[in-house]
């Protein structure tokens, strides 16, 4: 496939399929990610995965509760001076989904960068997060 047909069939997923991934195949797309160029050639981050529902549960706790507090109906039915607008629209969809997006995926990975020090000074320190 030719990069530019990668990027342009490139799409969100919001769903998932109930099919078992191996954690081999995991283990594989990071590795490779891991060899993309990065900033000053630093590769100063791990990953923590969470496959378990108990694991997802425990740390997208608040992200339940803001799920499970927030009304479509009643933030689209919000007056306002203007007509609704797309995105708002998309909004009210997504909002109530992003919970259980979260859990219902096989794994969640979330990218951890290691910084010894972080201060005002050299907002440099930050390339390793912008470049996982």
């Amino acid at each position: 496939m030719e990069f530019y047909e990668v990027i342009n069939k490139r799409r969100t997923t919001r769903e998932f399929l109930d099919k078992e991934v191996d954690f081999e195949t995991i283990k594989k797309i990071l590795d490779a990610g891991n060899k993309a160029p990065t900033w000053n050639h630093n590769r100063n981050w791990s990953y923590i995965i969470l496959k378990t529902d108990e694991e997802k549960e425990y740390a997208f706790e608040y992200a339940k509760k803001i799920a499970d507090k927030f009304d479509s109906e009643k933030y689209l039915n919000i007056p306002r001076p203007y007509p609704i607008t797309l995105g708002q629209k998309m909004y009210a969809y997504a909002m109530p989904r992003q919970y259980t997006m979260l859990k219902n995926a096989p794994y969640v990975i979330i990218p951890v960068f290691k910084c010894k020090e972080l201060d005002d000074k050299y907002v440099s320190r930050l390339n390793p997060f912008s470049t996982i």
